[in-house]
């Protein structure tokens, strides 16, 4: 009977696997839910990692390009070391993706505020309150207000 918990297990782990890409912690927080065997769930997460089914850094790479035209490096990074115990490896992938965030947040601020400078104090908190919620440094945000209102955007 023993022999049956690994191998349904692993049958599960696939399932997960093969909708969309898990990190080695969600994974296995998922599987504690079918079995209170850590080890048994230990044991078929090592082969899926030795079998490349389940890689930290192709995890990352995705969330990092799924989510990077729609929040800020904070806020993925955050969302990322709750999934993902490395912070180093994070650091290291998303400074090798090369994302522009002053574009991102500038694209972002666009569609939301449709070009409009903000006129009262009130409204230059709002929208300096949205883009630090989407994970935007607040140095990034005044530059993109600040372009915006010198050039008139374009």
């Amino acid at each position: 009977m023993n022999n049956s918990k690994p191998i349904n297990l692993y049958a599960k782990a696939l399932d997960f696997l093969s909708r969309r890409d898990y990190s080695f912690r969600e994974l296995f927080t998922k599987l504690q839910k079918y079995s209170e065997d850590i080890e048994a769930i230990k044991v078929v997460l090592e082969e899926m990692v030795t079998k490349k089914f389940l890689n930290e850094e192709r995890y990352i790479e995705n969330y990092i390009n799924a989510k990077s035209q729609k929040f800020g490096a904070q806020r993925i990074k955050y969302q990322l070391m709750n999934k993902v115990a490395d912070q180093e490896l994070i650091n290291n992938i998303y400074r090798q993706a090369n994302i522009d965030e002053f574009a991102t947040a500038k694209s972002i601020w666009l569609r939301k505020f449709h070009g409009k400078q903000p006129e009262t104090a009130k409204e230059k908190a709002q929208q300096i309150r949205f883009m630090v919620a989407r994970g935007f440094s607040l140095d990034t945000v005044l530059d993109v207000i600040k372009i915006a209102i010198d050039d008139n955007v374009d």
